[in-house]
């Protein structure tokens, strides 16, 4: 369905949001640097819609005896089409064809590309005798002053599991080739393959009369596939009529009792839990960008930086202080981020937060900064989690099968949302802050930090305001 829509309805495709866009942009930086490994290659510049000129210039080149690498280098067979990212001329004879990738770790679609490729090069007559994907390196840690690009990538041999598949690929493209002339699109439902392995851009377009049950069984936490298809086989979508002696967990056999009741279960102790909470109590909550190329010494592609924290405090006469720090330079920011962070919080009181992501937050800077990781050791013990307290003691229908604070808040505190912000979450913070960093407009990159604060503060009055539910509660 999508390949018959990119060919004949490419404008029903929502286009891509600002994190996927930020997504391929990080693709692409990735592939640039991936080829500053190989001196002197060539690059086969001509874009996707000049793909005669490309071909042209691909033979030319590879004529040339001197040339050892190409890069984008184009082929084509029996009307199937691919750019290689890197084809690198072996010493023995023959070729390697590397693709890169943005990810960390090898994984079984970029086997499939990879054979698609390998089917081309070599029926347009490559010798191609290695082929391999080419990804970040996890374990690869910068030292601040020089990229090692030998080291920063690791290869990953897929030639056997290539060639292993190679006959269902060709099957499979030959397959494609014949539904691209059909006149209709196929007549596919849509369903959990419109998300895997990557969302798909046409989704809006082929699910907008889509009838949804009112609480489908999607909203039954970690079911299991297995389970999910013995529902599936019994024709049952919503969780009102799964029937009452379908083996559920404790959680979803809770959430099917919400369900059907359509009242609130509250199904553990949340006063117990509260009392461990020391006063007087702050509330912490911080936001993160993720390189994948390392920029500061001891960091490793992926990564979380810290930018930006809030921290609300209860104060005496049942008022409610506020500080935050957002770093506006394009350096390191977490010798600042720790020093204002020691200040923010002082040494007394618990510190709530939503998930354990501000504790691997706060490991990750105990190990940047070791003269303050005592502190940060003692900042970290004193953290407690709001999250833990809602998903074992309570649970709404509207909560929709999420523990997110996305979706709780908006249940057990209507009055407080995200609606009126320029930024409402994560990601898009993420890229919009390193856009702020390159902007060169003064106003519109303060603009820009004042959007981040806005929301990273709205983020810990959330906590403040969760927390006085669950106390009424």
């Amino acid at each position: 369905m999508r390949l018959w829509n990119d060919v004949h309805a490419r404008d029903l495709a929502t286009g891509p949001g600002l994190s996927l866009q930020a997504t391929f942009d990080t693709g692409q930086k990735v592939g640039e640097m991936a080829c500053r490994r190989y001196k002197g290659g060539h690059l086969v510049a001509q874009d996707h819609i000049h793909i005669a000129e490309a071909l042209v210039e691909t033979s030319r080149v590879l004529e040339l005896s001197t040339t050892t690498t190409l890069f984008e280098a184009a082929f084509e067979y029996q009307g199937l089409y691919s750019r290689a990212d890197i084809i690198e001329r072996l010493g023995t004879g023959g070729w390697r064809l590397v693709e890169v990738k943005s990810a960390t770790s090898l994984k079984d679609v970029f086997v499939l590309d990879v054979a698609f490729q390998l089917s081309v090069l070599r029926g347009a007559g490559l010798d191609v005798r290695e082929a391999t994907v080419m990804t970040l390196d996890r374990s690869y840690v910068y030292d601040g002053k020089k990229l090692d690009l030998e080291r920063l990538f690791k290869f990953h041999d897929v030639l056997e599991q290539c060639e292993k598949i190679l006959d269902s690929v060709n099957g499979n493209a030959r397959m494609m080739q014949t539904l691209i002339g059909a006149e209709e699109p196929p007549n596919i439902q849509t369903g959990n393959h419109c998300f895997t392995p990557y969302d798909c851009p046409y989704y809006e377009h082929c699910s907008r009369d889509d009838v949804h049950p009112d609480h489908g069984i999607d909203e039954l936490p970690s079911l299991r596939s297995s389970r999910r298809a013995q529902l599936n086989e019994a024709g049952v979508e919503e969780i009102r009529d799964v029937p009452e002696d379908f083996p559920l967990t404790s959680l979803q056999r809770i959430v099917h009792q919400a369900v059907l009741e359509q009242e609130p279960v509250v199904h553990g102790d949340i006063s117990a839990m509260l009392a461990e909470i020391r006063h007087p109590v702050k509330y912490l909550d911080f936001e993160t960008f993720a390189p994948p190329i390392p920029r500061f010494a001891g960091t490793s592609p992926y990564d979380a930086i810290p930018f930006l924290f809030s921290v609300h405090t209860e104060c005496a006469h049942d008022t409610i202080g506020h500080t935050d720090y957002l770093h506006e330079l394009d350096d390191d920011p977490r010798p600042n981020i720790v020093e204002r962070l020691i200040e923010a919080v002082g040494d007394e009181g618990s510190i709530c937060t939503y998930s354990n992501y501000e504790r691997t937050v706060l490991k990750s800077l105990a190990t940047a900064i070791p003269e303050r990781a005592d502190e940060i050791a003692a900042i970290s013990s004193r953290l407690f989690d709001l999250h833990r307290v809602v998903k074992t003691s309570i649970y709404h229908p509207e909560f929709r099968g999420s523990f997110s604070i996305k979706s709780v808040l908006p249940v057990l505190v209507p009055c407080m949302g995200y609606d009126d912000l320029e930024i409402v979450e994560g990601q898009t913070a993420s890229v919009l802050y390193l856009h702020a960093l390159e902007n060169r407009d003064k106003r519109k990159r303060q603009q820009t930090f004042a959007n981040l604060r806005a929301y990273c503060e709205r983020d810990t009055l959330a906590l403040v305001g969760l927390h006085d539910a669950l106390k009424k509660l």
